[in-house]
C-alpha cells in the first residue's frame, strides 16, 4: 500500500506541488481565496502540523487547466466546467521540469518538497522541486493534498525558505528558499512557520528551467495571472507539467 501511495504521488507530484492551491472552479482566484475551506493559520505559530494557506507574490493569483488552444498572444484552458481565456504578454516565460539532484540545491534557493507523514517522526520527502529565482514566493505556505484512492494518508505541500539542513527522518512537501542543502533533511520557513522534512536517498529531484517548447493541446499547465483594468486575465509565466 505504501509503495502504491508513493508511486501515485511521484507521478503527480510536480503538478500538485505547484498548482494545488489554485485548482479553481472559475479558473483563477485571488490570494485571499486560496485558503479554500481551511481557516487561516496564525502566522506567529510554530506548529509544524498547522495548515498555512498559500500566497503568491505581487498580488498574483493562479489558474490551472488543460490547454484547449494556444497562440502567441492568448491561451485557452479548460478549468472546471468552463473555458478560461488568458492573454499572454510579450515577456512570457515558459518553465518545464528536468531531472536533477539534491546536490544542485544551493544556499537560499527556492525549492518545493512533496512529503508524507511518518508516525512519531518528521515527514518524509517524496519529491524535491528546485524552482528558479523568478518563481520565488510561488504558493508559499503549508497545506494538505487530497489523498489518493487507496492511500493510507494524504501528503502535504509546503512552500517556503529552507533555513537549515540536518540529519533526521521525515517526509512532506515543501516549497521555499533553501539556506543549506543536504541529502538527509531540509528545514523550510514560510509565513513565520517552519517544517523539517527528511530526504531519503533516491528521492526524485526535478529542476524547473525556462523552456522554448510551447504547450500543446491537452497539456496541463499552471499560470500566474493578474486581472487588467477590463477584468481580463493576463499572464507572463507558464509552468508546464
Amino acid at each position: 500500500m505504501k509503495k502504491q501511495f508513493k508511486t501515485n504521488l511521484q507521478s503527480r507530484s510536480t503538478l500538485l506541488a505547484l498548482s494545488l492551491a489554485f485548482i479553481l472552479t472559475n479558473g483563477c482566484t485571488s490570494n485571499e481565496s486560496n485558503a479554500h475551506a481551511t481557516a487561516p493559520a496564525d502566522s506567529t505559530s510554530k506548529s509544524a502540523d498547522e495548515i498555512v494557506p498559500p500566497t503568491n507574490p505581487n498580488g498574483f493569483s493562479g489558474a490551472i487547466g488543460n490547454v484547449v488552444k494556444y497562440a502567441d498572444n492568448q491561451v485557452e484552458i479548460s478549468a472546471g466546467d468552463k473555458p478560461v481565456f488568458i492573454k499572454l504578454t510579450d515577456s512570457l516565460r515558459i518553465y518545464a521540469p528536468s531531472p536533477s539532484s539534491l546536490a544542485n540545491v544551493k544556499s537560499s534557493e527556492y525549492i518545493g518538497v512533496i512529503s508524507k507523514k511518518q508516525p512519531d517522526q518528521p515527514d518524509q520527502a517524496v519529491q524535491v522541486l528546485i524552482l528558479p529565482e523568478e518563481l520565488r514566493g510561488l504558493n508559499e505556505g503549508s497545506f494538505m493534498l487530497p489523498a489518493d484512492k487507496g492511500a493510507e494518508s494524504p501528503g502535504r505541500m509546503t512552500n517556503g525558505s529552507a533555513s537549515d539542513i540536518a540529519n533526521s527522518g521525515a517526509s512532506r512537501m515543501s516549497n521555499g528558499s533553501v539556506s543549506e542543502a543536504d541529502t538527509t533533511s531540509l528545514t523550510l520557513q514560510y509565513q513565520g512557520h517552519a517544517r523539517t522534512v527528511n530526504v531519503p536517498p533516491g528521492t526524485p529531484v526535478v529542476e524547473y528551467k525556462v523552456s522554448s517548447k510551447k504547450p500543446s493541446s491537452g497539456d496541463k499547465i499552471f499560470l500566474l495571472v493578474k486581472k487588467d483594468d477590463h477584468d481580463s486575465l493576463t499572464s507572463s509565466k507558464i509552468v508546464c507539467f
